[in-house]
């Protein structure tokens, strides 16, 4: 794969439509802050800092699953197994999160039970996850592209149609009153995905490939959302926009026409569609990588048979499966899509993974300052992922105190704390099973983190190139 390709996947995976259509409006909404824009930023910039390490790590110790590899290297194989857990449970949570509100989004548009629509949509992603990369590549461009000029047409039509001048206050420390710890929390969720590249550390061209997609996703990511939400402030009004949720699509309407809406419906269904395929793909290589290693049931490591388009075929099943009981069981509860499935998974991705940035960082402060195998500047071992270090925590103490704000609960509530506990009790069930392997299956203890010798030997014998 090249690095363009990768940095599609990575894009792809934070479905630019459901940020400009949903996330953007509701951080509004929820939160009263009116310098979302400048939110981004500030987010942005402590996520970049947190990757530093990460992508220093990644390319040092290249692997798919790449949180179980660099934590194991930096803090121990036991801390590796844990991450690797919390890592399966993060990715399969937002990839799951998606079917939720994919299922509202065609049962609103087309009718029918929103998971009859989640189902199809899951058994198409399997389809696709078991088969070559480049086949969910072209895919993926496509609509990438689409979506890209999707948001540059919004903007257009909000700086040709403003509401009330152009929101002085998004860009301004004046504008962050309000609920800026939850509007912290709803930011963040909308750029989790951009570390995507580093999973396909293997089957790279060129080993800086990986890292400079995740550089150049969450670069692209942090200044396209801060201008698209900028621009849904221009076009509703800064006095509005936080008064109720905000509808973007009357922007398009205005300005192109009442056939304008009904498209960029579907570019947003898409969109999601594309996000669950490029999740689809993380998560499996995650349970491919991590069974290789004797860690997860050796059927997951089963590859397509076809040797140049070979897949993780194991590890997008077992994603298919997670996605598919938990499509069943919301759907035999009764329970809603949006606030319960979309709301709840998503927040547990998204907690999961800042969290495992934070540990990123921390273990790659320890084994970069002990040399690794090749050298670092002080930047990448010391500064940079200890201030990321610093600005995570303030952030993930943010979303856990607001992630009320996020599932829509009643302030005051216990129920949020649920989550935050689950990523804890799936870290302690990591560290019990590392402690059973170390004992039990010692063959498998030795294995854990160490990766493929030969970066182009997985997931099969040879590789197609990804061109784009």
């Amino acid at each position: 794969m090249t690095t363009p390709a990768m940095w599609v996947f990575a894009v792809a995976a934070s479905a630019l439509p459901v940020v400009l259509l949903g996330s953007i409006p509701a951080t509004y909404a929820t939160t009263g802050v009116l310098a979302v824009p400048l939110v981004f930023l500030l987010i942005g910039a402590v996520v970049g800092f947190l990757s530093v390490g990460y992508t220093e790590m990644s390319r040092q110790a290249p692997h798919p699953a790449v949180y179980y590899a660099v934590v194991g290297r930096g803090l121990g194989k036991s801390a590796g197994v844990a991450a690797g857990i919390v890592a399966l449970v993060a990715y399969n949570g937002i990839q799951t999160s998606l079917y939720g509100l994919l299922g509202a989004q065609l049962s609103d548009t087309f009718g029918g039970k929103w998971w009859v629509g989640a189902l199809i949509i899951a058994a198409l992603i399997a389809l696709f996850g078991s088969s070559g990369i480049a086949r969910s590549t072209v895919v993926l461009s496509f609509v990438l592209a689409v979506s890209v000029l999707i948001v540059v047409l919004f903007v257009i039509a909000a700086v040709q149609n403003p509401a009330a001048g152009y929101n002085p206050d998004g860009f301004s420390t004046a504008g962050l009153t309000g609920g800026v710890g939850g509007a912290a929390a709803y930011v963040l969720a909308s750029l989790m995905g951009f570390e995507a590249g580093a999973s396909f550390s293997e089957e790279a061209r060129t080993p800086g490939g990986p890292g400079r997609s995740v550089t150049a996703a969450l670069t692209v990511l942090v200044l396209v959302y801060a201008v698209t939400s900028w621009a849904v402030g221009v076009a509703v009004g800064p006095k509005q926009v936080t008064a109720a949720l905000p509808d973007p699509m009357t922007a398009f309407d205005k300005q192109y026409g009442p056939l304008m809406p009904p498209f960029v419906t579907m570019v947003l269904i898409f969109a999601i569609i594309t996000s669950l395929l490029a999740l689809h793909s993380i998560a499996a290589r995650y349970g491919f990588a991590m069974a290789r290693e004797g860690v997860l049931p050796a059927w997951v490591r089963s590859t397509g048979r076809d040797a140049r388009t070979g897949a993780p075929v194991g590890g997008s099943l077992l994603q298919s499966g997670i996605a598919v009981l938990v499509i069943v069981v919301f759907a035999v509860l009764g329970l809603d899509p949006l606030a319960s499935l979309f709301a709840w998974f998503s927040t547990l991705g998204a907690l999961g993974l800042l969290s495992l940035l934070i540990v990123t960082s921390i273990s790659a402060m320890r084994y970069l300052r002990a040399g690794g195998p090749a050298p670092a500047t002080a930047w990448k071992r010391v500064f940079a992922p200890g201030l990321g270090v610093i600005g995570g925590l303030v952030v993930l103490v943010l979303m856990v105190v607001n992630v009320d704000a996020l599932l829509g609960s009643a302030p005051g509530s216990s129920a949020p704390l649920i989550i935050p506990a689950v990523v804890v009790l799936f870290a302690i069930g990591g560290l019990l099973w590392a402690a059973y392997l170390r004992s039990s299956r010692p063959e498998a203890w030795q294995q854990i983190g160490q990766g493929q010798g030969n970066r182009h030997a997985v997931p099969a014998a040879r590789l197609a190139d990804i061109e784009l």
